[in-house]
């Protein structure tokens, strides 16, 4: 069923199946959907929400909505509800009606939208979101590719920030379907399911403390990737080694449906070190 989905647009899908996990619920719903798709495209967002009220307002709103139930294992495969499933059909017949191969983020947006009786659907048209109205946008040229280098440096900004304050969904959300990230003990996970479970070892690890990350160094190689040096260290210095304190080789890359990481090399850094470190 995905595969003319974008890595973006699958990880929507992967956000809004643990979002559905989060609250207990047994099907993955169109609110969910929808927490997956803003929590996933940033710049989506923006584009559409932040002089509609800005996403967390829509999250508070939808977790008023949401009955919570008990927390279900990530592990545990969610099942789509039947909305869901209509929404991801005409997602498919949008990305058809705009001559475009792939399902992307936007597509998910526009089923939302056609799936009217719907509690997404109805949370966006609150906010003034309309089918029509958001068509023409996507219609719109896309800017010129030169403005894609303040985009690649806005994605490290971020992987600065989901790992200094120790976000792992967030971190994890950023790599591609297969992407890998060797942790500071050397070992391999791969996908950001697995990603995720690394981040939260590390984020729960014993002297763990918020780190502030700066980017060191970023490099372009050609107009498809990016290799950036990122280090994060702590205001004082301390006794213990940090594990948030690290020093990482991020490589990011360009596909069809925008920017992902596609390899992290993560080396911890010992306390006696950080100063050479800046």
């Amino acid at each position: 069923m995905f595969e003319r989905y974008t890595e973006k647009a699958r990880r929507v899908i992967f956000f809004a199946r643990y979002e559905a996990s989060q609250y207990g619920s047994k099907t993955i719903e169109t609110e969910h959907l929808l927490l997956g798709l803003f929590r996933e495209d940033h710049t989506l967002a923006r584009k559409f929400l932040d002089k509609k009220g800005g996403a967390e307002s829509l999250r508070d709103q939808i977790e008023a909505h949401i009955t919570h139930g008990e927390r279900i294992s990530t592990s545990v495969e969610v099942p789509l509800s039947v909305e869901c499933k209509r929404v991801l059909n005409m997602a498919a017949e949008e990305a058809e009606r705009l001559g475009q191969k792939h399902v992307g983020t936007e597509h998910l947006l526009l089923g939302i939208l056609r799936e009217a009786n719907c509690c997404a659907a109805h949370l966006l048209t609150e906010r003034g979101l309309t089918l029509d109205w958001i068509r023409e946008e996507l219609a719109r040229p896309s800017p010129d590719p030169q403005t894609k280098t303040a985009e690649e440096i806005v994605s490290l900004r971020q992987v600065a920030e989901a790992w200094g304050n120790g976000q792992a969904a967030d971190f994890a959300r950023m790599f591609s379907l297969d992407g890998q990230f060797v942790d500071p003990k050397g070992a391999l996970w791969i996908g950001p399911a697995r990603i995720h479970e690394a981040a939260n070892l590390v984020f729960t690890a014993s002297g763990w403390a918020n780190a502030q990350g700066k980017i060191e160094d970023v490099q372009f190689v050609g107009h498809k990737a990016v290799m950036a040096t990122l280090v994060w260290e702590t205001a004082e210095k301390l006794e213990k080694t940090n594990p948030g304190c690290v020093r990482m080789t991020v490589i990011l890359t360009q596909k069809p449906e925008g920017w992902a990481i596609a390899r992290v090399q993560a080396t911890g850094l010992q306390p006696q070190s950080r100063s050479a470190a800046g």
